[in-house]
């Protein structure tokens, strides 16, 4: 495997990238530190628990607490592959159910669907938790692993591991040189976050997984074999975000049963699935300019209330900006670095906004999440945490 490399000036370690992940869980391990793994079932946490569960053998540890937050929809396989992780016995599993609400950009009228709707019938979800789960009244991804709900030993520490990698995006990379290092300080609820396999790439996964027989999820074969690239092989809602189309696409080939239910549940889907990007969207007419294509479709007539207010203010607080240095006109297309990077232009902004960025991807400090409760009262809050 590859040579493990320092945070900081990103130098090499001397270590390969698997023994360097096994030495970061152990170091907290020894230190008599409580620590949870955050298992989604996707390949990422898979690696991390695995190196955890080696860790805990290494150090004497014992039982690993291992929690996973259920999302209902996800590609089949994937959480029959949990229920085999929750019966192995140096597992402590817990299976939450937060009923919180997922993006479905399908549907910009209601682009939030609840997983495990309370307000619907058991048979109408797409499918139903394992017995022994345990209902959480938080919603935000952070409140996964609490102290109240694992009670550190006195004087040590509660921490989350995760299978964050630094090669899926540049902000995860700079979140790990502002953090210092694979360990987080502890965050708003008493936790601290450990990255393990930060410096794993997509081959060192699969490597791993493949010369230690480790278990996943079938899923990524289907998906390999239906020619998704190794780089876009992702477990996760194929709703939030619009890399998810081709994988969207890909599922209603080869899980056709499942994605009508799917379908059923999510309105908008079937279209996704039909036209691709393009339903998700704005489109150009002959002549238009961007700018005109964002008046009507993120700020028109037709559109949503929630979703023009939103993009009005983006735009509206865009465009001061630009002018406050800069005397040509707000960029139509080639966009204004000084003013948001590759955001400075009305394509950026018609693009983004169309669908009312409900999680703030976008608009980043100029909009907060929507709340739960805004698309249904009662329907929770985020409490100041990240929808995940």
């Amino acid at each position: 495997m590859p040579t493990a490399v320092a945070h900081k000036a990103r130098v090499k370690e001397g270590r390969n990238v698997f023994d360097a992940a096994v030495d970061r869980i152990s170091e907290q391990m020894e230190q008599g530190h409580r620590l949870v793994v955050s298992f989604s079932a996707g390949k990422d946490s898979t690696v991390a628990l695995e190196c955890a569960l080696m860790a805990a053998r290494r150090t004497g540890y014992g039982v690993v607490d291992v929690v996973l937050r259920d999302e209902e929809i996800l590609f089949p396989g994937t959480y029959e592959f949990a229920e085999r992780t929750a019966q192995r016995p140096e597992v402590n599993f817990h299976w939450l159910v937060a009923r919180q609400p997922i993006l479905n950009l399908y549907n910009r009228a209601m682009p939030f669907f609840w997983v495990m709707d309370p307000l619907l019938q058991p048979s109408e979800w797409v499918r139903e938790p394992p017995p022994g789960f345990i209902d959480i009244p938080e919603m935000n991804i952070e409140a996964m692993t609490i102290p109240s709900r694992f009670p550190p030993p006195p004087g040590r520490d509660l921490i989350a591991v995760i299978g964050l990698r630094t090669q899926e995006s540049r902000q995860r990379l700079y979140g790990l040189f502002s953090s210092g290092g694979a360990l987080t300080n502890v965050n708003r609820w008493g936790t601290r976050s450990l990255r393990p396999v930060y410096d794993w790439s997509d081959g060192d996964v699969w490597r791993a997984i493949s010369e230690f027989g480790w278990d996943y999820t079938p899923a990524y074969d289907v998906m390999h074999r239906l020619g998704i690239p190794r780089s876009q092989l992702r477990i996760a809602p194929p709703t939030m975000n619009v890399a998810g189309v081709g994988l969207l696409q890909m599922a209603a080939k080869a899980w056709p049963r499942w994605f009508d239910r799917v379908a059923e549940r999510l309105p908008g889907i079937r279209a996704g699935a039909r036209f691709g990007r393009r339903a998700l969207q704005p489109q150009r007419r002959l002549g238009e300019t961007w700018e005109q294509v964002f008046w009507r479709e993120c700020a028109g007539p037709k559109t949503p209330k929630w979703i023009k207010e939103r993009a009005v203010t983006v735009a509206t607080r865009l465009v001061k900006t630009h002018s406050r240095h800069a005397t040509t006109p707000f960029p139509e297309v080639e966009p204004c670095r000084t003013c948001m990077g590759n955001a400075g232009s009305w394509k950026a902004v018609a693009l983004h906004m169309y669908g009312g960025d409900a999680f703030s991807t976008f608009g980043g400090h100029m909009l907060a999440y929507v709340e739960p409760s805004f698309f249904r009262p009662g329907g929770g809050s985020w409490n100041g945490g990240s929808p995940g």
